[in-house]
């Protein structure tokens, strides 16, 4: 049920592209700092939407290709003249083998299907020593009282969601790694597009960094670079105990994020990994 209405969502909304652009614009993280990891060759934009990534991140149109269920969304990419524009479903991507140099995935890979086969795909079609650089919610830091996404919620389901990821991150630290994405039932959101930008939780799923991170490891990838909360811009809207607190850790960050568990609390997306240079045996389960 989640699921289709999800896909019957993006598939027809309108309104959406706008909002999200927005949206989009006033929750980047750092323009330069991305940008700055997108290597020679096409780049492949996953969950485009309107391809504003193009332009944030001064990608030349004939480099730049987007895909997105949404045809109204890719419309956008090319009466704005950003590239090309491809419908199509982002598990089962039309491109050959390493096609890409660099493939961008931004506040989208929690609204796919299937994220894991989002994920393999994307391995399939970028080069060797190519790059994938993924940003978006940042689930892990459960505590967060920042969230637009629980604006609405009950007490009792933001505690509930919150608990749920904080066995997960747990589950994943101590026994054998298992990508779970957490599915949301409240689909509610996708009747009032302004209502999903805003406030909605994550529709389909809450993908977390450290899942991400572990995902990419198993496929024999470097993580070239990952964010922490001394990163955070504007988007961050915590109470003044909780910025407090960040600036009393900020000399202590360096041991926190080798720290298990705790290291989940101060790391953050984008996250951005360089796919190896030769085969390498990635015959392990990553989860269901």
């Amino acid at each position: 049920m989640v699921i289709s209405k999800s896909r019957s969502y993006y598939t027809a909304v309108e309104v959406y592209h706008e909002l999200a652009e927005a949206s989009h614009a006033d929750q980047m993280f750092d323009a330069e700092l991305i940008s700055g990891f997108i290597g020679n060759g096409c780049v492949l934009d996953v969950g485009a939407g309107s391809g504003f990534n193009a332009q944030l991140l001064s990608i030349p149109p004939d480099r730049y290709v987007a895909t997105d269920l949404s045809r109204i969304g890719l419309q956008q990419v090319v009466e704005k003249g950003r590239g090309f524009a491809n419908v199509c479903d982002a598990g089962r991507l039309p491109f050959r083998d390493k096609a890409f140099g660099t493939i961008l995935c931004s506040w989208s890979l929690e609204h796919f299907e299937d994220p894991a086969g989002v994920l393999e795909e994307m391995l399939r079609v970028v080069k060797p020593g190519g790059r994938i650089i993924i940003w978006g919610p940042n689930w892990d830091n459960i505590f967060r009282k920042d969230f637009p996404q629980f604006a609405h919620k009950s007490r009792w389901m933001v505690e509930c969601v919150r608990w749920t990821l904080v066995l997960r991150i747990v589950r994943n630290e101590i026994l054998p790694f298992e990508y779970a994405p957490y599915v949301n039932t409240d689909v509610a959101a996708f009747s009032d597009p302004a209502r999903y930008i805003s406030h909605d939780f994550d529709a389909v799923h809450a993908v977390l960094c450290q899942e991400t991170v572990k995902f990419f490891d198993l496929h024999g990838c470097r993580t070239l670079f990952l964010a922490d909360f001394s990163m955070m811009k504007r988007h961050a809207r915590n109470d003044i105990f909780i910025r407090t607190v960040r600036r009393l850790l900020l000399p202590a960050l360096p041991i926190i994020k080798r720290l298990p568990l705790v290291r989940w609390q101060v790391m953050r997306f984008p996250l951005v990994i360089e796919v190896p240079t030769i085969e390498v045996n990635t015959r392990q389960t990553v989860g269901s």
